[in-house]
């Protein structure tokens, strides 16, 4: 780095960058903190689809030195490029051995966002024959250990290598408080030597099986908004599927009845984890597997961006790692709680209206009642937090009534409006923040690293510059964010 350069707070090193169908290209990151340096404890693993085999192929490719000239050579010797520059490794070690090192050594936390194969099952396979002198952590949302527990580390599918239920003790559980405890302050907890999390659970798609079951809005009665194209789902009396287009999912959505959904329909859970490095209070944010808000039944990415939001405003978020897992020539019927470019940046235009709102309220104080958000022409992309105009008529407690009494609006034109928690944002006789963006460019100098591609394994264009084509495409240079495609053994700093 440069003289006057700021040095970077957290690397991220890409394991696996792929949604499959390959299996040795699925989601898994490692992640530090530059201030904690390379030692024990010092690596969290972001799920990890594929680890151990990941970790001595990136290996193989480094270059090292010894720490002195001496002779005999000095051990140990250090990394002088690649992901893991700087690392000391055992002199003449192969590349597995040392992989099962820093797995053993340097990894204490697996922080798990959902429990699909794709996620865990380099970590699964590993663990076993990797014992250290203590368990290693897995991490997640209630739910996420819950699957563990039931379908994994059940001595069917897998010995029960966990320290719960007479188990061999090689795994520990850590239930995470979606939003964070507040009794640790600001809701982040530690995971690993120089970071600390704060998890929020969000939606990856709905089960189409007919029952009631582990899902976040099984039983809640929720229902999209009228005008909100939805996701295939199966027709409740008769069972067969129903392939919406615009019109027929419209009238769909203003006929049925939410109380047809409650014994019928489950939402996957996945996670969304805000990482920070203790030493800066830099952060970055990385997505489980995740649907967009405007076709979910259970939208929730809204208040990881309303979290997000004061972060990118003040320069602290560095970057996003969030699933594409599709180009936009996929049909929204078969998105299966996936995102493709056009959903991605309209995810990304309500983030950046989050950030506009925020830097507003800051500068004018707390007398901003509502503000209007941007939208893609009709709005539509803001739905279902606000109602677009309707004629149905609606009780108190209908689900659309609910949303607004939690603050959400419709203006007499049609088009979306916020309305504002002035009290939750009041700063007081504060001094106005300074802000690192602006609201003509919201998230300028924020990364958006793709990730979750599932390539298409024929001989077609490449499927990540099809995607950031794409991508570029829909943001038009409006947001000021930087698209990345992510790859395996790429090696990021924050």
């Amino acid at each position: 780095m440069g003289e006057g350069v700021e040095q970077p707070a957290l690397q991220v090193i890409v394991l696996g960058a792929g949604g499959g169908p390959k299996e040795d290209n699925v989601t898994a990151f490692l992640v530090r903190s530059t201030a904690a340096g390379w030692k024990k404890g010092s690596l969290l693993a972001v799920d990890a689809g594929v680890h151990l085999a990941a970790i001595a192929r990136i290996l193989d490719g480094h270059k090292s030195i010894r720490t002195e000239d001496s002779k005999p050579p000095a051990k140990p010797i250090t990394l002088v490029d690649g992901p893991f520059e700087g690392l000391q490794i055992a002199e003449g070690s192969s590349p597995s051995a040392n992989a099962a090192f820093i797995t053993r050594d340097l990894v204490e936390c697996f922080l798990i966002t959902h429990p699909h194969l794709d996620h865990i099952s380099g970590f699964v396979i590993n663990t076993a024959s990797l014992p250290s002198a203590r368990p290693k952590r897995l991490a997640g949302l209630p739910s996420t250990i819950e699957a563990f527990k039931n379908h994994i580390f059940n001595n069917i599918i897998w010995p029960n290598l966990t320290d719960e239920n007479n188990g061999a003790g090689l795994v520990t559980y850590l239930r995470l408080v979606e939003g964070g405890t507040p009794a640790l302050g600001d809701g982040y907890i530690e995971v690993s030597d120089g970071l600390s999390i704060k998890t929020w659970s969000v939606s990856h798609g709905h089960c189409i099986e007919r029952h009631n079951h582990r899902g976040s809005n099984a039983g809640s009665g929720f229902v999209t908004s009228p005008g909100v194209e939805a996701s295939p789902r199966l027709n409740p009396t008769s069972g067969t599927m129903v392939r919406s287009s615009s019109q027929s999912s419209r009238v769909a959505d203003d006929n049925l009845r939410a109380d047809q959904y409650s014994q019928r329909y489950c939402v996957y859970d996945s996670s969304a984890y805000f990482i920070r490095d203790i030493a800066t209070n830099k952060e970055i944010l990385i997505y489980g597997d995740v649907e967009p808000d405007s076709i979910s039944y259970s939208p929730r990415n809204r208040q990881v961006w309303a979290d997000a939001a004061p972060k990118v405003a003040s320069g602290m978020l560095g970057a996003i790692f969030i699933e594409c897992s599709y180009d936009d020539s996929r049909q929204k019927e078969l998105l299966f709680g996936h995102l493709t470019p056009k959903y991605l940046v309209e995810e990304l235009r309500v983030l950046g209206n989050e950030v506009k709102l925020y830097i507003n309220m800051a500068k004018n104080g707390p007398n901003i009642k509502k503000r209007k958000l941007d939208g893609d022409g009709n709005g539509s992309f803001l739905l279902p937090y606000a109602r677009r105009r309707s004629t149905r008529n609606e009780s108190p407690t209908s689900p659309t009534s609910r949303r607004e009494n939690r603050g959400y609006v419709s203006s007499d034109d049609g088009t979306s409006e916020r309305q504002v928690n002035a009290e939750s944002h009041d700063h007081g006789s504060s001094p106005t923040p300074v802000f690192h963006v602006s609201t003509e460019a919201p998230l300028e100098g924020v990364k958006i690293v793709v990730i979750h591609m599932k390539e298409k394994l024929d001989d077609g264009p490449d499927l990540g510059e099809l995607i950031l084509k794409q991508l570029k495409g829909h943001e038009k240079g409006q947001l000021g964010c930087e698209f990345i495609i992510s790859y395996t053994g790429q090696s990021l700093y924050f």
